[in-house]
């Protein structure tokens, strides 16, 4: 069934019609959502257990169904019977996802006199919640043009809180989570010291794969401005996602190490960590290093560093965010700490900012970089 995942180019160019807060959907069902830039409700589902989006374009679907308890005797059951009703093979793959069993099919139907292809991820939900039928599709003329964006939304489910820091569907039927590690590595660790960690390179690839495909959905906004700062959030916010769970066992290491009731010295040591790293931008051409490569391999720009460092820092229980600059080409780190130095203004927070290139202290900035106004913050987290 892995064959049917396609490494497949984004032809596609987005037409500005709306525009999206880019912040998680988030439903009273439990669920939450990461909408690729402009993509929004099209009002026919009914909002409480059925949920239907599309692109600006109007041509591709992304559609949530909820399903109580006791309807379907399991994951089986519920893939079959959805595909069925659409008259779509029943090519199917079954896997788990975040612990609970889960189905990946390819979609092939009619759909008012066309043809449609897509993906479909059926999840069956644990005993006290709703299984889910995850449709992504586009008209099959389209499909290639669409691919990415098909993979990138069913990928942006998380099915509750805790899911919005592993990776998602279709990254853990790739690659099954938690990954089996046959390797042990010696790795640099916030506070000066190494420790061994277990890893493998299919580990490494995944987060890859994950970022190539991503960067091919960024890359369609590239002519439209005024959703690009949306899709960049969204890009950051997605690899955060496919890494942060990764990045536990370096930060497990490092507590052990780290004062435990001094978040600014925690702070001042994580932002030390990157700054030694090489600087590198990824071979590939995607402009960005995805954080478990970048911590095993101590490389990466400006971005990759502030985007791996605010993943550690939140894993020790210290609020940062990533600040972004199209004027200055830069990027940084801001962590909610005590202490002096220049702070960045974001959703009613200080946050005292963090250079990731330059080895220089906590709270300081280029005077030729200090304009805020200039800086956006990404909150990656919740």
């Amino acid at each position: 069934m892995r064959k049917l995942i396609p490494a497949l180019s984004v032809a596609l160019v987005l037409s500005l019609s709306f525009n999206l807060e880019a912040e998680p959907l988030g439903s009273k069902l439990g669920f939450y959502l990461e909408m690729p830039a402009g993509f929004a409700d099209i009002g026919t589902g009914d909002g409480s257990t059925r949920f239907a989006f599309s692109d600006p374009n109007g041509v591709m679907e992304f559609d949530v169904l909820s399903y109580g308890k006791g309807r379907f005797s399991g994951v089986r059951e519920l893939a079959e019977k959805s595909l069925g009703i659409l008259k779509s093979e029943p090519e199917i793959s079954y896997y788990e996802y975040q612990g609970r069993r889960a189905a990946l099919a390819a979609l092939g139907f009619p759909l008012d006199q066309a043809g449609m292809l897509g993906f479909a991820v059926f999840i069956e939900g644990f005993a006290s919640e709703p299984d889910y039928a995850l449709l992504a599709y586009a008209p099959e003329e389209m499909f290639e043009g669409y691919a990415d964006f098909i993979l990138s939304c069913l990928d942006s489910f998380s099915v509750d809180a805790a899911a919005l820091r592993a990776p998602g569907p279709i990254s853990q039927f790739t690659l099954p989570w938690p990954p089996a590690h046959d390797a042990q590595r010696s790795v640099a660790i916030p506070g000066g010291a190494k420790a061994s960690l277990s890893w493998s390179e299919a580990e490494l690839r995944q987060e890859a794969d994950t970022c190539m495909r991503e960067y091919k959905v960024l890359s369609a906004y590239a002519d439209e401005p005024e959703l690009g700062y949306d899709a960049w959030i969204r890009f950051f916010r997605i690899m955060y996602r496919e890494s942060a769970a990764r990045l536990d066992r370096l930060v497990l290491e490092a507590s052990k190490s780290l004062p435990p009731d001094d978040p600014t010295e925690q702070a001042r040591r994580v932002l030390a960590w990157v700054q030694a790293w090489s600087f590198e931008r990824d071979p590939q051409g995607t402009d960005f290093v995805p954080s478990l490569t970048a911590a095993l391999e101590g490389r990466g720009d400006c971005d990759a560093r502030a985007v791996a460092a605010a993943i550690v820092l939140e894993r020790l229980g210290i609020d940062a965010i990533l600040m972004v600059s199209s004027e200055y080409s830069h990027a940084l780190l801001g962590v909610d700490v005590p202490g002096g130095g220049s702070r960045f203004t974001f959703k009613g927070k200080e946050y005292l900012v963090g250079e990731t290139t330059a080895k220089v202290g906590l709270g300081m900035i280029a005077a030729d970089q200090a304009d805020f106004s200039k800086w956006l913050g990404v909150p990656l987290g919740r």
